[in-house]
């Protein structure tokens, strides 16, 4: 298989470019012999290896295979992009996924070529009912979503009725829980997307509210996964709104209500942007008040999700987590031997007498429609993942943070690998950033800066692992010349964020805190250097004006350079910023190093 040896062969650049000797993968468990007879080509590693190989690079499975040209040969983010194509380019991806269906006889190519057909259909006005009926059925059959169905119904779902679409809804929001631990920064915008969709969906009568509202309400209320992620915390806030007032508080309700609108028309959030199926908030709000609370309790025909089985990737091994999927999908043995698996290598992964190897597992995927992501959460969430605690910090403690940094640091020292090291620095820079007085300016944050230099310095070529770590590379640095080169290999990782079709921007989200340093120091040349290139950065992107997190440090930034520039604060409208970002968020962790920034501010800075 052409695209496995251009992975062995990337596997072993990454290693090179790293810097990282082969001694590291002995002492972790790798022989030379296995590691070299892998990457020649002429021997295989278990899922167990690869996870070891992947985790030493500190690379993900995605990163590797969105740098391979082939990477086609398996599912990507096949729908990443839908939004942006023109009709001939839609008509070309759906030829391009048939003529792979009539070639493999594999079922993902025949529904990504519907996918596009209906696509296509919709842009150019034609009747699609069909299509639409074809992806429904095929949805409709399966018990869980990986990644690749939830896109399909996160397309699917304008065409459905409300009937249909809540049928689908209860394994959506089920199957949800598999990602809670780690879920792509793509997947947090259809999380957001449907919901919100849901939600609209509910009130759209008094029956179906009463019918559908409450089981909406309990499934945002439950979501985990990425509070910072603004969409998804604005989401969460004003659905505990709708609660209020559909458990009978209405005066309560209505005061909560009020002061989020106010705070959100500040703002300019009228509603949430990345899903265009929810109503404006006032919209929303007028049509469920006039329902009364009374008829908005569950009813007896209420949607139930007990009984749905889901998928749990940190319990499974992976040929249970196959099997499983396999039943809940209701897949075929034929499927994965048309994929190339043989039909007692099935059978002995499935029960566990036999270890999934790399070819096993790129076969297996696209017989069971699963994206490359899918096994990204798969191998971030398994018990056996060294680096599994990096992304469930957030539940973490500032004491308990401080406890996980002494403890990286020692196996970072017993190791040697590169990804506890980032670990203990990705943790020190939370803990300053929510412990020390004036930290943008503190004793603490350069050690923790020159620290971070030296880490990534190792390094030739970064992936998100080193990037999560870049911002506090810049802060600190005195030459143009550093800044440049780590500009430059930073710039160089949005290479995967167009592979990956998610929404990011190196620039805007790692300057922030370069542009308060050099206000805390008083440096208006350097403060108006950084504001005008993060400035012209989010003029050139029009693609992320949508997003609230861009947008409030925008227009945080904006007061923030006025301070600079006129030589005094005016507290009250920064902290007004602060506040309303607050009330929309339902999440004052959003603005606690902000208003620490602005407590140092002042003690620079004469207030006005």
């Amino acid at each position: 298989m052409v695209y496995y040896m251009l992975l062995r062969e990337r596997i072993n650049e990454i290693r090179q470019t790293k810097h990282i000797p082969i001694e590291r993968f002995v002492r972790n468990g790798i022989s030379k012999n296995k590691y070299y007879r892998f990457v020649s080509g002429e021997g295989s590693v278990s899922i167990g290896d690869l996870q070891k190989i992947i985790e030493i690079l500190t690379v993900s499975l995605s990163e590797l295979v969105a740098e391979s040209d082939e990477r086609d040969s398996l599912i990507f983010n096949e729908f990443g992009d839908y939004w942006q194509l023109s009709l001939p380019e839609l008509r070309e991806r759906a030829s391009v996924f048939a003529h792979r269906y009539m070639q493999t006889q594999m079922k993902a190519h025949y529904i990504a070529s519907t996918v596009y057909e209906l696509l296509a259909g919709r842009k150019a006005g034609e009747d699609i009912s069909d299509y639409v009926d074809e992806l429904y059925k095929e949805l409709k059959r399966q018990r869980f979503f990986t990644i690749f169905d939830l896109q399909v119904f996160r397309i699917l779902m304008p065409q459905l009725n409300v009937a249909r679409f809540f049928k689908l809804y209860e394994v959506f929001a089920v199957s949800l829980r598999t990602y809670e631990n780690y879920n792509p920064a793509d997947g947090i915008e259809l999380m957001v997307k449907v919901h919100a969709t849901a939600l609209s969906y509910a009130i759209s009568s008094t029956a179906r509210a009463q019918k559908y509202l409450s089981f909406v309400i309990e499934q945002i209320e439950a979501l985990q996964g990425r509070p910072f992620t603004s969409e998804f915390s604005i989401m969460k806030r004003f659905v505990s709104i709708v609660r209020l007032y559909q458990s009978g508080n209405v005066d309560a309700a209505k005061r909560a209500f009020d002061s989020f609108n106010g705070a959100a028309k500040r703002l300019d959030v009228q509603r949430l942007w990345v899903s265009p199926n929810l109503l404006d908030f006032e919209t929303f709000w007028k049509r469920l008040i006039s329902i009364d609370p009374s008829k908005l309790q569950e009813s007896d025909t209420a949607l139930k999700s007990a009984e749905i089985e889901t998928v749990d990737f940190g319990v499974f091994g992976m040929g249970e987590a196959f099997a499983f999927i396999m039943k809940l999908k209701k897949l075929s043995v034929h499927e994965f031997e048309l994929a190339g698996m043989s039909h007692s290598k099935i059978y002995r992964v499935r029960k566990n007498l036999a270890e999934f190897d790399v070819e096993d597992l790129f076969a297996g995927m696209l017989a069971a429609r699963l994206d490359v992501r899918d096994i990204d959460v798969y191998l971030t969430a398994s018990s056996a993942a060294m680096g599994r605690p990096r992304f469930g910090m957030r539940h973490l403690s500032l004491t308990e943070l401080q406890e996980a940094i002494t403890k990286y640091e020692a196996l970072a020292e017993e190791t040697g690998l590169d990804l506890y090291t980032e670990m203990s620095l990705e943790f020190r820079g939370v803990v300053i950033k929510n412990t020390v007085k004036n930290w943008l300016t503190s004793p603490e944050l350069q050690q923790l800066s020159d620290d971070v230099k030296t880490h990534l310095e190792h390094f030739d070529e970064w992936h998100e692992s080193q990037h999560r770590l870049a911002s506090w590379a810049f802060l600190d640095e005195t030459t143009d010349v550093g800044v440049g080169q780590r500009m430059e290999i930073l710039l160089s990782f949005t290479r995967n964020a167009q592979v990956f079709k998610y929404p990011y921007d190196p620039i805007l989200i790692n300057f922030d805190p370069v542009l308060m340093q050099a206000i805390l120091r008083q440096d208006v040349a350097k403060a108006q250097e950084v504001y005008q290139r993060l400035f012209a950065e989010y003029q050139a992107r029009p693609d992320l004006q949508i997003y609230f997190n861009y947008r409030w440090h925008k227009l945080l930034n904006e007061q923030l350079l006025k301070v600079v520039q006129d030589g005094f604060v005016v507290p009250m409208t920064i902290e007004g910023v602060l506040r309303d970002v607050e009330t929309v968020t339902g999440e004052r962790r959003f603005i606690v190093p902000y208003l620490a920034i602005l407590d140092a501010i002042r003690e620079v800075y004469p207030a006005y």
